[in-house]
């Protein structure tokens, strides 16, 4: 236990101090412009997180509560699913599980929260929870959630089969990040060999009962991951 908080108190470390860089060792780049997806172009020199500008048609409202790292309750009741990632559980007491949750909440509960649904994408889950990224203010320039909490190591790019999000590349490059500096769910990631089928959106080990007389193929994790591929939640529970 004493090791494996030790491995979080860095990631924390090294998270506020590249979030506090964005805030005030940039000052002086003027703020970048949105993209032609809408998307807020990166901040120069900072985290992938960290956006200078936000999107347009965002939504400002306050943060009433956080349930764990990727959900969350606004002030006027309705309940926010951020998109693009997916989180430890609590009630099963996965592995930062509870490091999640506390990303989330020490930056948005109480505070004010700029959402932003997908544009052109579905509005609610069948969960009947609003699904958007959620930006929050630092300083002069803007922190997505989304992004933050996957470049942390606290969360996995995820979404659903046929979903593509107009921030899916950035999603990916801070997974990568996370990756390569083994922080948080990477910090005990092993390259092992999966397995996939020809269509699926997961890998899976070879024992899997989703993948029994499907004729899968054998692939490492990290290619899977690559790919854009997302543990099973069944076997890799």
């Amino acid at each position: 236990m004493g090791q494996c908080m030790s491995i979080v108190n860095k990631v924390v470390t090294e998270i506020q101090k590249q979030e506090q860089e964005a805030k005030d060792g940039h000052s002086q780049n003027a703020a970048a412009p949105a993209t032609s997806s809408g998307s807020p172009a990166p901040t120069k020199g900072s985290s992938i997180a960290m956006h200078g500008s936000l999107p347009s048609g965002v939504e400002e409202i306050g943060c009433k509560s956080v349930y764990d790292g990727d959900t969350l309750t606004l002030s006027d009741g309705r309940r926010v699913r951020l998109l693009g990632i997916d989180t430890p559980e609590l009630k099963e007491k996965q592995p930062f599980a509870e490091e999640a949750k506390e990303y989330t909440n020490s930056r948005c509960y109480k505070q004010q929260l700029f959402v932003y649904p997908e544009p052109g994408g579905e509005k609610t889950d069948h969960y009947d929870r609003t699904l958007a990224h959620i930006f929050v203010k630092k300083g002069d320039k803007y922190l997505c959630i989304n992004e933050g909490i996957v470049e942390a190591g606290f969360a996995r790019f995820y979404t659903p089969k046929d979903v593509k999000l107009h921030n899916e590349t950035r999603l990916r490059k801070a997974q990568d990040k996370a990756m390569a500096a083994k922080r948080g769910l990477w910090s005990t990631f092993a390259d092992e060999t999966v397995c996939r089928t020809r269509n699926g959106t997961a890998y899976h080990k070879s024992s899997c009962e989703h993948v029994q007389g499907r004729n899968p193929q054998d692939i490492l994790a990290s290619k899977a991951i690559a790919q854009g591929l997302h543990p099973c939640r069944t076997c890799f529970e």
